[in-house]
């Protein structure tokens, strides 16, 4: 399907053509197939398609491939050359709602978290979430035997293994199976169908895991009243971007801070558009957050007596932060080497330059 605003522009563009004396009376399938001849890479006889808009166009594939063998090679210069040619840095983790930076991962916070959550400190968004939420919890004194936590939107994530490990009770919460299917997390790997597919061996037994952890289907637009006051922590790993709207993400991280017991924490991540403060993407499936969004979160989050940390917005500063990946990525058509390490801690979302951000949230001993 096209949409209108091409149609009405190929419409105009055969307007000027005899041979087309009502573009109007044209059909969209005869528009489609249009457009598909002018973006074809040959015509019908295997001659060179030589098209204005065709030429424009038919290098933008190896054009985005070359991009993103350039930010590899910037990453394994960085990372595999001799070893590990970065010095962990001793800076200590401090309690933040911060955006994702090269800097933090030549972090020993960062390091530990890569550690004991057994995956490759490599130069990806995804693995400084995970070790960020890690890292809360331990300077929130949360992971200790006999904690409870809650995690929204778990997918497959090792959390819920790991926390088990240190004998800690978890509640993953995923969609409903019907819903997540219709809405391809099921083809992707990113959703629980059941609670033995979210257990991780490398990290205790399944006996053990399954003694420990629950699964239970819960729409995060909709957190049930019964879930209220339960657990020591929630968290959240870039999930809270796809409920609809800005306006339901940030409705969502109010209510979860209701499943809390005083002295409770939360820690969701989502997507950052550091870019602009203004045009984003709303109302969409996958929404992109502002800093001003951020920013009257936590004044009415303050307002309504919750303890927060420094808020930082810095994206960093080294080139391998300026590097912004784009599509396709390994999910995706069009992604030639399944192997391929890329460089991903910024990427471009529907045109817009993104990070990931977190948020820590801390309930009062009194409740509040």
């Amino acid at each position: 399907m096209i949409n209108e605003n091409l149609r009405r522009r190929l419409r105009r563009i055969l307007a000027t053509d005899d041979r087309h004396s009502n573009p109007n009376s044209l059909s969209e399938a005869v528009l489609n197939e249009l457009l598909k001849n002018m973006l074809c890479l040959t015509n019908r006889e295997s001659q060179p398609n030589t098209a204005r808009i065709n030429e424009l166009l038919r290098d933008l594939p190896a054009m985005r491939w070359n991009t993103k063998l350039f930010g590899h090679v910037l990453a394994k210069l960085l990372y595999e050359a001799g070893g590990d040619p970065v010095e962990a840095g001793t800076e200590p983790f401090e309690l933040r709602w911060s955006a994702t930076k090269s800097s933090d991962f030549s972090q020993q916070w960062f390091r530990w978290g890569c550690d004991e959550l057994k995956i490759a400190p490599v130069l990806h968004r995804k693995v400084w979430e995970l070790s960020y939420a890690l890292n809360c919890l331990k300077a929130a004194g949360k992971l200790r035997p006999g904690a409870r936590g809650i995690g929204f939107g778990c997918g497959e994530e090792p959390l819920p293994s790991y926390l088990a490990a240190r004998g800690i009770s978890i509640l993953a919460t995923d969609l409903a199976p019907e819903r997540a299917q219709a809405s391809g997390w099921v083809s992707t790997n990113q959703h629980a169908t059941d609670v033995a597919r979210i257990h991780k061996k490398e990290f205790l037994p399944q006996e053990e895991f399954l003694s420990r952890v629950s699964l239970r289907y819960v729409d995060m637009n909709d957190i049930p009243a019964d879930l209220e006051g339960s657990f020591d922590f929630c968290w959240s790993i870039c999930a809270l971007e796809h409920l609809g709207s800005i306006e339901r993400g940030l409705k969502f991280i109010e209510r979860s801070l209701d499943v809390l017991k005083p002295g409770g924490i939360a820690i969701h991540t989502t997507e950052f558009n550091y870019s602009q403060d203004e045009q984003t993407i709303d109302n969409w499936g996958t929404v992109l957050f502002r800093k001003k969004d951020f920013g009257g979160l936590a004044q009415r989050l303050a307002a309504m007596g919750y303890r927060l940390p420094e808020i930082s917005y810095d994206v960093g500063g080294a080139p391998v932060d300026w590097f912004i990946d784009i599509p396709p990525y390994p999910w995706q058509p069009g992604y030639y080497d399944k192997d391929f390490t890329g460089l991903h801690l910024k990427l471009m979302v529907d045109g817009f330059p993104c990070t990931c951000f977190g948020m820590v949230i801390q309930k009062n001993m009194d409740g509040a």
